[in-house]
């Protein structure tokens, strides 16, 4: 089976588990299933990380550094959805999975697609992101998808009740995780805990910088390390205001990087309010990182024993929360155990091979 996956994702990211999701399914679909991502243009790092399976060298877009950034990164993205549309349109391939819900491929495309969902934070969220033309998008494409894939039960059941999709039409296949085989090398940066990823409102990161701001009062040399995009101006003065700026490092890494600041944390948070999965869950399990995170939408169904879980509302609970694992080690090495345990759910090749039957799906 020839399936296609096009541009969105690739174009649009650098970092983040959407992109890594899909470089992962492709990388272990089973036999007999070939796959095309339809990109020309892309500074993915997964694809990067990954360039001796996919063997393509994507042309880079542009830096941050350039005076024309803003003009050559659209004219690149809208390049890679030309070549996008281009192949759509060929017809050389059996199913389409396109990687986000821009709607362009729906009045050229003549085969049957699928979708993954893997949030409907736009939906749950409307008034922090203020995204209703994306809304619009996303339930005309899941409403038109032959088949819908979701990341979580959570999903699924926010799917149905939200969109009104039929449930027979949905199938639930988690995500999987790397082990990491690498040296873990040295820890140059003392003692922290560590958060990955976007930083914007539903993240609640500002709830995990108060709760910094009191563990700090009584350990002045402890660090948060934050792994994503650097931060913006108004993040730097918030920071400075809470008077923790000192003590917060942001930094973005590599998987091989990602995955040696995990194994030295004193522990992995995430406080946001709500995920899909949560892929950094698994990578912190697989790392040894203790996982302290919020007790809503589908942590507690990805994580279940594996973490301690605080209200994600309330930057007391976090920081209560996260210093009862930092300093005790019998709870901590818990954790880490139940992380192993928990792993035993959950992996690249069986969301492939559950994504194959999805596929095949399409067709009976």
């Amino acid at each position: 089976m020839e399936i296609l996956y096009d541009h969105q994702m690739f174009s649009r990211a650098k970092f983040g588990g959407i992109p890594k999701y899909f470089c992962e399914l492709i990388k272990n679909l089973p036999e007999h299933y070939d796959a095309e991502i339809a990109v020309l243009f892309s500074n993915n790092q997964h694809l990067k990380d990954n360039y001796k399976f996919f063997k393509k060298p994507y042309l880079p877009i542009p830096s941050r550094e350039s005076r024309l950034r803003g003009h050559l990164r659209a004219k690149t993205y809208s390049i890679n959805q030309f070549y996008s549309a281009r192949k759509i349109r060929q017809k050389k391939y059996d199913l389409f999975h396109p990687t986000y819900f821009d709607p362009y491929f729906l009045k050229i495309i003549k085969k049957p697609f699928i979708v993954t969902i893997h949030d409907l934070i736009v939906f749950k969220f409307p008034d922090v992101l203020r995204k209703q033309q994306q809304m619009a998008e996303m339930e005309k494409i899941i409403n038109k998808a032959e088949r819908i894939i979701a990341i979580s039960e959570n999903t699924k059941r926010d799917t149905v009740e939200i969109l009104k999709v039929d449930p027979k039409k949905i199938d639930v296949i988690y995500h999987g995780f790397n082990r990491f085989d690498g040296e873990t090398g040295e820890n140059p940066y003392g003692r922290y805990i560590l958060f990955v990823g976007a930083r914007l409102g539903y993240k609640n990161f500002r709830s995990l910088a108060l709760a910094f701001k009191t563990l700090i009062k009584k350990d002045p040399e402890l660090k948060l390390i934050c792994v994503g995009n650097a931060f913006t101006p108004f993040e730097v003065e918030e920071l400075r205001r809470l008077n923790i700026f000192d003590n917060v490092l942001q930094m973005g890494v590599n998987e091989q990087k990602l995955n040696q600041l995990y194994f030295h944390a004193l522990s992995f948070i995430n406080p946001s309010l709500y995920e899909g999965f949560g892929m950094s869950l698994l990578e912190a399990f697989s790392n040894n990182c203790p996982v302290c995170l919020s007790n809503s939408s589908c942590f507690p169904e990805i994580a279940a024993d594996a973490g301690m879980y605080f209200d994600p509302y309330d930057s007391d609970s976090i920081s209560e929360i996260v210093a009862k694992v930092i300093y005790d080690n019998e709870l901590s090495d818990s954790l880490r155990q139940a992380g192993q345990r928990r792993l035993l759910s959950f992996s690249w090749k069986k969301c492939a091979t559950e994504t194959a039957l999805s596929y095949r799906k399409v067709f009976n």
